[in-house]
C-alpha cells in the first residue's frame, strides 16, 4: 500500500508526505499479520482501521503539516481500495493541519465515488469554513459514521449550507456523530441544525455550541435541548471523537455479495427492512415518530412563534395598564371635583336647583359609563391572556 502512495505522488508530482506514508506502512506491516479468508483480525473480527493523519506528541514536529496538495494521492489510493476484496475502514485525522475548502473539496470527491470506504472524517481546527462545509454537505448520505467540524471557521451560512446539501443529496443513513462546537456560529446557523437533528434517524452524538464571545439565546438553547431528547441525541458542549475501538465496533462488515449489494443501493422506502444497515436496527427508540412536531413545522419555529406571541401580549399588557392608570386618576380627579361642588353646596344651606342637579347626574351617569367601559376592556384582556396562555401549554405539550 505504501508503495501503491508512493506510484500516486509520483504521477501527480508532489512528495510523499512522511506522515501519511508511515501510516500506509505500518497497515501493510500489520495487515500482513492477520490471517482469515476476508482480511480482519482473527482475535477481534472486526474489520481493519486504516488511520491516517492524526499527530501524537512523539512526532508533532517531526513531520510537516498535511497541506490539501497531500490529500490528492491519499485521496487515489482511498479510490483504489474500494476496488481490493478487503476493504478495510478508514479514519482521515486531519485535526489541526492546513486544510481549506479544497482540501474538504477533495474528501468530498472520494466520499461520492467511494463512499463506503471512509468511515471517520477529522477536521477539528482546520480552515475548511463555509465552502468547505458546503462540499461535505452533499456527501453525508455516504457510509460516513463521524464528522468532526469543530472550530473551523464556519458560520451560520456553512451550517445551512452543511444542512441543505444533506437535504437535497439525501439524508445520512449512518453518521452517528456531528461535532459542530468552537465555531462562529448563532441562533440562526443553530436552527438549520435542529432541522437536521428531526430529519435524521441515526444520529446519536452532536455539539454546536459557539465559540466566545457568541453564545445561543435561552429560546434556540431550550429548543435544541428539547429536539436532542426526542431524537435520542446526546448534546455536549465540546465534542470528542470516538476512540479506534468504538470505530471498530461501529463498522460493520461491507457487503460483497452482488446481490446484497444491489439490495443496498434500492431506495429506502423500497428496500426490505432486512437490507437496512445494521447499525440502524439497534435505533428503534430514536426512530420513534413524533407527528405532532413534523406535522406543525420544526421544534424552533413554533417555540419562536410562542415566544414571539408572548412578548407582544407582555407589551400589550403594560400599555393597556398604563392607559388605564391614567385614566383612573382621570377619575379620582372628577370625584373630587364633584365632592368638592357638593360640600360646597352643603355648606351654603341652600338647596341646589334642578339644573345643577342635572349636571351632577350627567357626570355621574357619564363616569358610571367610562368605569364599565374600562371594566369590560380589563375582562376581555384577561380572556384575551388566559386563551394564549392555554395555546401556549397546548403547543408546548404537543410534542411530548
Amino acid at each position: 500500500m505504501d508503495s501503491t502512495y508512493c506510484w500516486q505522488c509520483q504521477q501527480i508530482g508532489v512528495p510523499p508526505h512522511t506522515l501519511l506514508l508511515r501510516h500506509f506502512s505500518d497497515f501493510e506491516r500489520k495487515a500482513g499479520g492477520r490471517n482469515g479468508r476476508d482480511g480482519r483480525d482473527s482475535h477481534e473480527g472486526r474489520e481493519p482501521i486504516l488511520v491516517l493523519g492524526g499527530r501524537t506528541d512523539r512526532t508533532a514536529d517531526v513531520d510537516p503539516p498535511i497541506r490539501d496538495a497531500d490529500l490528492v494521492a491519499a485521496s487515489l489510493v482511498i479510490r483504489s481500495l474500494s476496488r481490493t476484496s478487503t476493504l478495510p475502514s478508514v479514519r482521515l485525522d486531519l485535526c489541526g493541519e492546513l486544510i481549506t475548502c479544497e482540501g474538504a473539496r477533495t474528501i468530498a470527491a472520494v466520499l461520492q465515488v467511494s463512499d463506503r470506504t471512509l468511515r471517520s472524517l477529522l477536521l477539528r481546527r482546520t480552515h475548511v469554513g463555509d465552502n468547505g462545509a458546503a462540499a461535505l454537505g452533499a456527501v453525508l448520505s455516504s457510509m460516513l459514521l463521524e464528522l468532526d467540524l469543530g472550530e473551523c471557521a464556519i458560520t451560520d451560512a456553512g451550517l445551512r449550507y452543511l444542512v441543505r446539501g444533506s437535504q437535497l443529496h439525501g439524508a445520512p443513513s449512518c453518521l452517528s456523530v456531528l461535532l459542530l462546537d468552537g465555531n462562529a456560529t448563532g441562533d440562526a446557523g443553530t436552527i438549520e441544525v435542529i432541522s437536521f437533528v428531526e430529519g435524521n434517524g441515526s444520529l446519536s452524538c452532536l455539539s454546536v455550541q459557539p465559540a466566545l464571545p457568541r453564545f445561543l439565546s435561552q429560546e434556540v438553547e431550550a429548543a435544541l435541548q428539547v429536539a436532542c431528547e426526542l431524537s435520542g441525541v446526546m448534546l455536549e458542549r465540546k465534542g470528542r471523537s470516538w476512540s479506534l475501538e468504538t470505530l471498530a465496533s461501529k463498522c460493520q462488515p461491507h457487503p460483497v455479495d452482488a446481490e446484497v449489494t444491489a439490495v443496498t443501493a434500492l431506495p429506502r422506502s423500497l428496500a426490505s427492512p432486512a437490507a437496512a444497515p445494521p447499525e440502524r436496527a439497534d435505533r428503534g427508540r430514536k426512530q420513534m415518530p413524533v407527528p405532532d412536531v413534523r406535522h406543525s413545522g420544526h421544534l424552533a419555529s413554533w417555540m419562536a412563534g410562542t415566544e414571539r406571541e408572548l412578548r407582544e401580549l407582555k407589551w400589550l399588557l403594560s400599555s393597556s395598564s398604563a392607559r388605564l392608570d391614567g385614566q383612573h386618576r382621570k377619575l379620582m380627579s372628577e370625584l373630587e371635583k364633584l365632592r368638592f361642588q357638593l360640600d360646597a353646596w352643603s355648606s351654603g344651606g341652600s338647596e341646589p336647583d334642578e339644573g345643577r342637579l342635572d349636571v351632577l347626574e350627567a357626570r355621574f351617569d357619564a363616569l358610571e359609563q367610562l368605569v364599565g367601559r374600562e371594566q369590560s376592556e380589563c375582562a376581555q384582556m384577561w380572556q384575551l391572556v388566559e386563551v394564549a396562555a392555554g395555546s401556549a401549554r397546548a403547543r408546548s405539550a404537543s410534542p411530548r
